[in-house]
């Protein structure tokens, strides 16, 4: 698997970031793990999973189109 990244607005390592797989073509989200109880429980998270919460802006380094996405 070769990951590539993507797009992210902070300084050299920040959080959060984008990255996609390139074998895939699935993407991969680095952000702020969601610890708060309240809104964990309104949701149904598998084990072996996790959530995390991302900025609305970091969504602006996906492609529009779809073309630079190859799976």
């Amino acid at each position: 698997m070769k990951i590539e990244f993507v797009g992210g607005a902070t300084g050299q390592g920040g959080s959060p970031r984008l990255y996609r797989d390139e074998v895939s073509g699935d993407f991969i989200v680095q952000g702020y793990v969601v610890e708060d109880s309240s809104d964990l429980e309104q949701m149904n998270i598998p084990a072996g999973e996790t959530v995390v919460r991302v900025p609305r802006s970091l969504f602006d380094y996906l492609p529009k189109d779809g073309a630079n996405v190859q799976p």
